[in-house]
């Protein structure tokens, strides 16, 4: 049973019964948004959003590359409306740009995709408002309706979540209808969502609470880091972002590379640090690595795994999570776990949710300053 209760752990406790109802709710949808002429056109996709639905993009990446064949960009969105080499969007309708934006009222995004259209691109809007603004602006929408919940501002565990489900399905569909699978093994890759949903939920409760507990542990910790790899260097860049808004403290993430490189020099630092390698990561060994570099220097760390936990340097550092079939599937439901570390941290801290206190004293605009940036065509 959860040991607290707040938004943003409603949202966490919500997300199987969210995935399973978008993936009823979404399928025919996938398959209706393009011709299958239009679909078969293109050879080049790119993929962004600003924020979490930037993380979403990145999470969905390495399965449209192993299931499309296409070159698959993810460019950050700034740069795809203001730097982004427009050649590299090719022949008139030969790349799909794809914006992801639940909330459908980014301007950025929104410059992005008039940006893209004005250079030949077709684009597809992913947002759960289908008059929004990016909606809009794009040729196509993939509309993505959760069940109904009442949605607080809370740092966006539920809407990162939304956005991957309608971006895995749609993937899975258009390798379906232009013939890079077949229609049982689509079929066996929308059960395997379903499957890996299942084995989160029947665990969760137990999680819950042993994230909490960590969470007491580590209240006087002054900083995070979140270190990964591959298409698990989504819940990384993922779990950075949910611990500034729930708690307000110091993040960062990093690759296991990088972190080798630069931090591995530096003298011990009073961090919490979590890793996030499934078994299948082609990146297993390098995490192995960088877990017994942090036992030799008695670092504070946690890692996420479905691998057997004798296969790192303190197994009693190991935190086992289920398994999805495929490495490119593990962000959707890993999605959970920094969420409810940072909810748990939250709670036993005492900060006030998502920050209230500062978004109402220092920031009154809310997010205006997101939705009314000056667009402008370069």
């Amino acid at each position: 049973m959860a040991k607290y209760d707040s938004n943003l752990h409603k949202e966490i406790v919500s997300l199987p019964t969210m995935v399973r109802f978008i993936h009823n709710e979404i399928q025919n949808k996938c398959k209706t948004v393009f011709t299958v002429e239009e679909l078969k056109n293109f050879d080049n996709i790119v993929l962004s959003g600003c924020g979490d639905s930037l993380c979403a993009s990145y999470a969905v990446k390495e399965c449209y590359e192993t299931l499309l064949g296409l070159h698959i960009d993810t460019p950050v969105c700034l740069d795809l409306s203001r730097h982004y080499d427009v050649r590299r969007f090719g022949e008139k309708n030969k790349t799909l740009v794809i914006l992801v934006s639940f909330s459908g009222k980014v301007s950025r995004v929104v410059e992005a995709a008039e940006r893209a259209k004005a250079n030949g691109a077709l684009t597809m809007a992913v947002t759960h408002d289908i008059d929004s603004p990016v909606a809009k602006a794009c040729d196509r929408v993939l509309h993505v309706v959760p069940e109904p919940f009442d949605l607080h501002r809370t740092p966006g565990c539920r809407t990162y979540v939304a956005s991957m489900t309608a971006l895995y399905l749609f993937g899975f569909a258009m390798a379906e209808l232009t013939g890079k699978i077949d229609t049982a093994t689509a079929e066996g890759y929308r059960k395997d969502i379903l499957d890996y949903v299942d084995a989160y939920e029947a665990v969760m409760d137990k999680m819950d609470d042993d994230l909490f507990n960590i969470a007491v542990s580590w209240k006087p910790v002054p900083y995070f880091e979140f270190l990964s790899s591959g298409p698990e260097f989504a819940s990384a860049w993922f779990g950075q972002a949910k611990m500034f808004e729930a708690t307000n403290d110091f993040s960062r993430y990093e690759n296991f590379e990088d972190w080798a490189h630069v931090d591995y020099i530096l003298r011990k630092m009073d961090s919490g640090i979590f890793l996030f390698v499934d078994k299948k990561n082609p990146a297993f060994s390098r995490a192995q690595e960088v877990a017994s570099v942090l036992t030799r220097q008695s670092y504070r760390y946690l890692v996420f795994t479905d691998a057997d936990p004798s296969l790192f340097a303190d197994p009693l550092k190991v935190f086992p999570v289920p398994t999805a079939k495929n490495l490119w599937l593990t962000p959707l439901m890993q999605a959970a776990l920094p969420c409810m570390f940072a909810g748990a941290l939250a709670h036993v801290k005492g900060t006030t949710e998502f920050c209230a206190d500062m978004i109402d004293s220092l920031f009154p605009f809310g997010g205006a300053i997101l939705r009314n940036s000056k667009i402008e065509m370069h």
